[in-house]
C-alpha cells in the first residue's frame, strides 16, 4: 500500500532573526529562514519562512511554507502552504496550495495537477479491483 511522504520535522539548517544574506541557498531536508535573504533558493525538500523573515528571491522547492514578507516567485514540486501574517508579492507555481484566513497575496499563481495523488492511488486500485472481480 503506497503511504503518503512523511513530513521532516527536523531542522537541519537556521538563518536567524538578525541575519542577512545574500547570495544562492541549495540544500537539502528542512531549512528555517527568520531573518532576511535576498537571492535564490533550491531544494527538493521543505522551506519554511517564518513570521520575521524578510526574503526577495526565487524559490524552487518541493514543500514551501510561509508566514513572513516575501517577494519573488516560488515554484514547489509538492505544495506551498501560507500562514497569517504572510505578505506575499509575486508568482506562486505549485500543485496544491493552501492559504490561511489573514494572508496577503498579491500577484498569480499557476496551478498544475500533482504528478500522483494519494486519492488517485486508492481510486486508481480500487477500479482496478472491481475489474479484477468481475472477470473472476
Amino acid at each position: 500500500m503506497l503511504k503518503p511522504k512523511k513530513e521532516e520535522t527536523k531542522i537541519n539548517a537556521f538563518l536567524g532573526k538578525n541575519t542577512n544574506f545574500n547570495g544562492t541557498l541549495i540544500f537539502d531536508g528542512l531549512v528555517r529562514i527568520d531573518g532576511s535573504l535576498e537571492g535564490n533558493i533550491k531544494t527538493d525538500d521543505t522551506l519554511i519562512l517564518s513570521e520575521s523573515s524578510k526574503v526577495k528571491a526565487d524559490i524552487e522547492a518541493g514543500i514551501a511554507k510561509i508566514s513572513g514578507t516575501f517577494t519573488g516567485n516560488v515554484t514547489a514540486k509538492e505544495k506551498v502552504e501560507l500562514f497569517k501574517p504572510a505578505s506575499i508579492t509575486g508568482t506562486i507555481r505549485s500543485p496544491l496550495l493552501f492559504i490561511e484566513e489573514g494572508v496577503i497575496l498579491n500577484g498569480t499563481v499557476e496551478m498544475s495537477k500533482a504528478k500522483t495523488t494519494l486519492k488517485e492511488v486508492k481510486s486508481e486500485k480500487e477500479t482496478f479491483d472491481r475489474g479484477k472481480l468481475e472477470n473472476e
